[in-house]
């Protein structure tokens, strides 16, 4: 068996996705490897600090889903392979954020601190981290799609279902809102 290219776009080539519609259970691990990290990151940071384990069985919700569905995508069709996951683990995560659970106040483990440099980046990570999860559910969708996951407004749009003029709006009052949480919370921002 040979392994799954990655094309210049960094999707999964095609050969490799036409074999896992079909079924094939190795095109199938090349996905799930292909495209697990951006998933999580993506569930992660719009779930903002809630139950860390929802992370993790929204990110396995995902990958069924995906599964189910791969025979049916549309290789020539509008979305990209990575923007149809990210759409179907948005959906997920922002349906678990209109659940009623209180969230969590989990905090992630401090990074070890090697040098200065490190510390300082960690220290504005979280701060950035700390701050998108103050926003309202519905910037911080759009703010990790575009800023994150590098998805364009159409993309914003299609995946959140929304007007691409309310898109821009939102992630105009997100980055708004962002820098002023950063300014509360004693980070820098240029």
């Amino acid at each position: 068996m040979q392994a799954a290219a990655i094309t210049r776009t960094g999707e999964l080539d095609e050969l490799t996705v036409r074999r896992a519609q079909l079924g094939d259970q190795r095109a199938w691990r090349d996905l799930i490897a292909r495209y697990q990290q951006p998933v999580h990151a993506l569930i992660w940071r719009l779930l903002a600090g809630r139950a860390r384990h929802r992370v993790e069985d929204l990110v396995q919700e995902t990958f069924v889903r995906v599964l189910r569905a791969l025979p049916r995508f549309e290789l020539a069709g509008p979305a990209t392979l990575q923007t149809w996951i990210l759409t179907i683990a948005t959906r997920l995560a922002l349906n678990e954020l209109r659940r009623p659970e209180p969230a969590s106040l989990d905090a992630e483990p401090a990074a070890p601190e090697r040098t200065d440099t490190d510390a300082e980046r960690a220290r504005l990570g979280a701060a950035i981290a700390r701050g998108v999860a103050t926003l309202p559910d519905a910037q911080r969708a759009v703010l990790v799609l575009r800023e994150y996951h590098d998805l364009d407004y159409a993309q914003i749009a299609d995946v959140l279902e929304l007007d691409v003029g309310t898109v821009k709006s939102r992630l105009s009052r997100a980055r708004t809102a962002l820098r002023a949480a950063l300014s509360e919370l004693g980070g820098r921002h240029d």
